[in-house]
């Protein structure tokens, strides 16, 4: 029997020959595409499947715009520790996270922080790490914090800096907590945020009758599906049901060819939210009169107007508490308090504590951040391990600088504690290419020295200094045991024997013993030799220099004179 695999055939390129053709992508178009990509390893991910090589090459582009994850070839289960050195597959370094740079293992987080390079490739046609080796590469991942896109890319938001710099986080606890989480932040990107609308406490009415007020606008307004189409995509059964899910069929093309997708909101929706606005405009002015009518009116509701301000936890909307009525004279009517459905601010806003746009931290020490961030904003102060920033000096901040956010929210700023300190392993008895090989990479700049030892073998690695442990990028010593040396011995014109016995006595090897006659020592030597006066069985020759220094054991090969030839 022969066995085979079976696997669905995609018409279309990888990611990265896409990037290479039409990048870089327009903001909804690459949305569109790492939105599925997050989608499908949330998939993989709950199933305990970690994917550990994300990369534009491992996404695969059907005509229709839908993205494949393909080549799990190193995937392991989230929950496999049984890994040897050999199988931990790190991935492609420009892609790798910080973790596993570190050695660590590759966790859910790991893909979504590959996902985050495949995003910001997507959106600048660049990586956001690179250095001429590999190992400059994978540091860059664990120490320097990324810029923003729109470094590069100008045209990109800040609500999508914000997503990229948020899934490039070096602390995976910082990232999205999930492929979905990501997936929808990006789905949703320029959604306005609408906080609930504070609660009107109009005055107490008086008077017998009152005009009844409007009721208030349905918050909800549902789109008709549309009829059933029919088309190369099958067939969509028309079911009735109020749905505001919008047709996939063009947005899946636009994007795919990095065009922003069209809107699919229907004419009803328009008229709708029209009609909303002008019902909650009428209502609020009706609103509004009632409370200026009172106010200039005889005054003995005047106390009333002043609703009593309830504290409220940070972050959370400001509503009007109403003030219970006192005791009146006459038969009082008191409406239901009124809640407009239009938002009066873009965010949550926090009394006496005013937004703006955030100002620009990086670099600054962390007392700087403090006093520009103010009395403004919460500011969240977090360390990490640099050897290009300097202790006490921003990292990265989140949000990023410029974008317009409301008093009272939170800042984070990522503080230098210095480099990091990375474990040197113990070296002894290691042959030094492979001990160099191993420093190097895990960032260290390795010089040699020898020294005397009887505790490993020749030429093998004895110590490193320092030891223990020691920033990323010090320089670490390796000492290696020095081979015991032999001097050569001068044994010119001494009878063979001798000569041999000589050499063994200083620690050489003969390996060969050639005699030559006099035409060959004129032929190979000098031709002005005189054979005449030199001795029978001396020797001419030795490969090894006379009064060097050689390892001991090292070969020698001897020429002497033989008349006889």
């Amino acid at each position: 029997d022969r066995h085979y695999i079976v696997m669905e055939y995609i018409r279309g390129p990888n990611l990265k020959e896409l990037i290479r053709r039409q990048g870089p992508f327009s903001v909804d178009g690459a949305i569109f595409i790492i939105s599925q990509v997050a989608s499908a390893l949330d998939y993989a991910h709950q199933r305990g499947l970690v994917h550990r090589d994300i990369k534009p090459q491992n996404i695969l582009v059907d005509r229709d715009g839908n993205a494949k994850v393909v080549d799990f070839g190193i995937a392991k289960g989230a929950q496999d520790v049984n890994l040897t050195e050999t199988g931990t597959g790190m991935g492609t370094v420009h892609y790798v996270s910080p973790e596993q740079a570190r050695g660590e293992p590759a966790t859910p987080a790991s893909d979504l922080y590959s996902t985050g390079i495949v995003l910001f490739e997507m959106l600048t046609k660049r990586l956001p790490f690179d250095a001429d080796t590999p190992v400059g590469v994978a540091m860059q991942h664990v120490n320097t914090p990324p810029l923003a896109p729109s470094t590069h890319n100008p045209a990109i938001p800040p609500a999508v800096d914000a997503i990229v710099l948020k899934a490039l986080a070096k602390d995976p606890a910082q990232r999205y907590p999930t492929g979905a989480a990501l997936a929808g932040a990006l789905r949703h990107w320029n959604l306005p945020i609408r906080p609930p609308a504070p609660a009107v406490d109009p005055p107490r009415i008086a008077p017998q009758t009152r005009a009844p007020l409007p009721p208030a606008p349905s918050a909800a307004r549902p789109v008709v599906h549309p009829p059933a189409v029919r088309g190369s995509g099958g067939v969509r059964q028309q079911t009735g049901q109020l749905t505001t899910r919008q047709a996939p069929a063009q947005r899946d093309v636009r994007a795919y060819r990095g065009h922003p997708a069209p809107a699919t909101r229907s004419n009803r929706d328009d008229v709708g939210c029209v009609t909303w606005l002008i019902g909650s405009a009428i209502l609020l002015t009706i609103v509004g009169l009632i409370l200026l009518a009172f106010r200039v009116g005889p005054g003995i509701f005047a106390a009333d107007l002043a609703p009593t301000a309830t504290p409220r936890p940070s972050g959370a909307a400001i509503l009007a508490t109403p003030t219970p009525a006192p005791p009146s004279t006459g038969p009082t009517v008191t409406p239901p308090a009124v809640a407009p459905t239009m938002p009066i601010s873009p965010a949550t806003v926090t009394p006496g504590r005013a937004g703006g746009r955030v100002p620009s931290l990086v670099g600054m020490s962390q007392e700087e951040a403090t006093s520009a961030v103010g009395d403004s904003w919460d500011l969240v102060i977090r360390e990490q391990a640099s050897a290009n920033v300097p202790p006490g000096r921003v990292i990265s901040q989140q949000p990023p600088t410029g974008t317009i956010l409301a008093g009272g929210e939170v800042i984070t700023i990522v503080v230098s504690i210095g480099a990091s300190t990375v474990g040197i392993p113990d070296l002894a008895g290691m042959e030094p290419g492979a001990a160099r090989a191993q420093l190097e990479a895990l960032g260290f700049t390795v010089e040699r020295a020898e020294e005397e030892s009887d505790t490993v073998a020749l030429g093998a690695v004895i110590r490193t200094d320092p030891a223990g442990s020691a920033p990323v990028g010090a320089t670490v010593t390796m000492f290696v045991r020095a081979a015991q040396m032999a001097v050569v011995p001068y044994v010119y014109g001494l009878d063979y024997q001798s000569a041999v016995i000589e050499m063994r006595t200083a620690g050489l090897v003969v390996a060969n013993l050639t005699p030559l006659s006099c035409v060959r020592v004129h032929q190979l030597i000098d031709a002005t030799f005189d054979c005449d006066s030199f001795p029978a069985g001396g020797i001419l020759t030795s490969t090894l220099g006379w009064g060097t220094s050689v390892p001991v054991g090292s070969p020698v090969d001897l020429t002497y004179y033989d008349p006889g030839q």
